[in-house]
């Protein structure tokens, strides 16, 4: 990949996704990215829909990371910003800007089966990564989104949850339930018990007696969700989303890597971008037979440093082989898709010094593998 590939990338784009498994510096990459694209001029905010805390202790952010951005100080024409996603906070936030009072919108996020709503369903986080991504977009202080998506195999649901939501909420069980006809609501509800007995199992027994109360307070408001639950699709496909695989060269990472290029393929979106992190450092230009012949043909210190590189250089090739095999195949899937590399750091990333390193060598012009 040359210095143009990842350049372009981060100056044209206008939202950035990284993925990836566990242990590949995923996080790692999604700030570096957000360092070059600000050195670039951009006004970069990365976000990190993982529940664990690896971007504040990726960049060394001793306070805690919340939903409301706060800027890192770096040296750069572009400024960075980094948020961690709050599902209940944007849940709630979404019912005050879609409610049409402020008291509709209490009574929705007091209500009982709310409260479960925005705690307990897995697929909520999904929802609201959507939903904060469609803030964040339109959002002025922005011009370039970066999300960090959780190391597991499940990361890319978040892309199909808007679509899913917008079906949800125009499925005729969910609009008889919101918007029941005068006198109607007690039938349908006697109706549909089984449906809302399954709903409470899921989301707790206590929560059963507020979904009939949640479904009237949130008429009128789905019509807005399902509007910006398909804005987020529109954006999560436009040429202006660039999708980005972070890989490592051990046999599992490689193995989930071939997931994510498939599963980009299966949804219909482009990969932008391929990053093979911690790769082996490379120490001279031999190769591992070149050494360990020399290891034989010396003696004494010279003999075991032969050894030692030789070892060092079957490490280095086993995984150069490994990423050009993963390579090949993602070629197969998407055509000419740009790749770069990083090596291993001497220690954990754990400050902007060591992104700033990581994001140097991203940008660096290197051949293709």
């Amino acid at each position: 990949m040359t210095e143009l590939a990842i350049d372009s990338l981060c100056a044209d784009a206008q939202v950035l996704v990284t993925c990836g498994t566990g242990g590949v510096g995923k996080t790692s990459v999604a700030a570096a990215l957000g360092v070059r694209a600000a050195q670039l001029g951009r006004r970069v905010c990365v976000i990190t829909i993982d529940p664990a805390k690896r971007l504040a202790d990726a960049i060394g952010l001793t306070n805690d990371l919340g939903n409301e951005p706060q800027q890192v100080i770096i040296d750069s024409i572009g400024e960075l910003w980094v948020t961690m996603l709050d599902v209940r906070e944007t849940f709630d936030n979404l019912v005050r800007s879609t409610s049409p009072t402020p008291e509709r919108a209490r009574e929705v996020m007091e209500n009982s089966f709310y409260r479960n709503l925005s705690r307990s369903i897995s697929g909520t986080r999904d929802y609201m990564a959507a939903e904060r991504l469609y803030e964040l977009s339109n959002d002025e202080r922005f011009d370039l989104i970066i999300v960090d998506t959780p190391p597991s195999r499940n990361a890319l649901d978040f892309l199909e949850s808007p679509e899913r939501l917008a079906r949800f909420l125009k499925h005729p069980i969910v609009r008889l339930l919101i918007a029941p006809s005068r006198g109607g609501f007690r039938i349908a509800n006697a109706a549909l018990t089984p449906v809302l007995k399954l709903i409470s199992n899921i989301v707790g027994s206590d929560a059963l007696s507020g979904v009939a109360a949640f479904l009237k307070a949130f008429d009128g408001m789905e019509n807005e969700f399902s509007r910006r639950a398909l804005a987020v699709a529109d954006t999560l496909r436009s040429d202006k989303t660039g999708f980005v695989v972070v890989t490592a060269p051990s046999p599992d990472a490689l193995k989930e890597a071939d997931h994510f290029v498939s599963e980009l393929k299966r949804l219909g979106i482009t990969l932008k971008m391929i990053v093979a992190n911690r790769m082996p450092p490379r120490f001279g230009r031999s190769t591992s037979t070149e050494e360990q012949l020399a290891a034989t043909s010396s003696s004494g210190d010279l003999a075991i440093a032969h050894s030692l590189l030789a070892e060092l250089c079957e490490d280095a090739e086993r995984a150069e082989a490994g990423i050009s095999g993963f390579l090949a195949r993602a070629e197969l899937k998407f055509a000419g898709v740009p790749s770069c590399t990083a090596t291993e750091m001497p220690s954990d990333i754990h400050d902007m010094e060591s992104i700033a390193l990581l994001a140097q060598q991203l940008a660096a012009p290197q051949p293709r593998q």
